[in-house]
């Protein structure tokens, strides 16, 4: 078989398509959670906060907040959301995200601003199971797209 070779902004736009699909999901399953009477917030701490102890085995190495933010930023997600390293120290890492295919999708879908705000929190969820997994770092998000912000903002500290 001929390996296709993709453009980056092709890759990019794949990868942004599989997000947003994520995103369509994730609505889709917290929609049918609260349908059948489950507390929305509740599942989805207890289901993003697995996801991201899974994804931690990624992030095995990873020491000090400049570890972490670099680490997150790898890979094709550096494209995806259009991130930028603002700050890589020991005791503190910054990323700026322009764009955000979970925020789009969540747009797309029709969701109010508000369900959007609440659909991100819970997404971050998976953020801080691999957070979690690290002994001595903060994360916070002091800037969202989800709160009206032209950009988010992840910020990572030593406790």
């Amino acid at each position: 078989m001929e390996e296709k070779v993709y453009s980056q902004r092709e890759l990019t736009a794949a990868v942004r398509s599989a997000i947003e699909d994520r995103a369509t999901w994730f609505y889709l399953l917290l929609k049918v959670a609260e349908e059948g009477g489950l507390d929305q917030d509740a599942v989805a701490k207890t289901a993003m906060t697995r996801y991201g102890k899974i994804k931690s085995e990624n992030f095995k190495d990873v020491k000090t907040a400049g570890d972490f933010v670099t680490r997150l930023s790898s890979g094709h997600t550096l494209d995806a959301f259009a991130m930028e390293k603002l700050v890589v120290e020991d005791n503190r890492g910054e990323l700026k995200f322009e764009h955000c295919a979970l925020f789009e999708a969540w747009k797309k879908l029709g969701c109010t601003p508000q369900e959007i705000e609440n659909l991100c929190k819970m997404a971050n969820y998976g953020d801080y199971g691999i957070l979690s997994t690290i002994k001595g770092l903060k994360m916070e998000f002091p800037k969202m797209l989800a709160k009206g912000d032209s950009y988010c903002q992840v910020v990572v500290t030593r406790q």
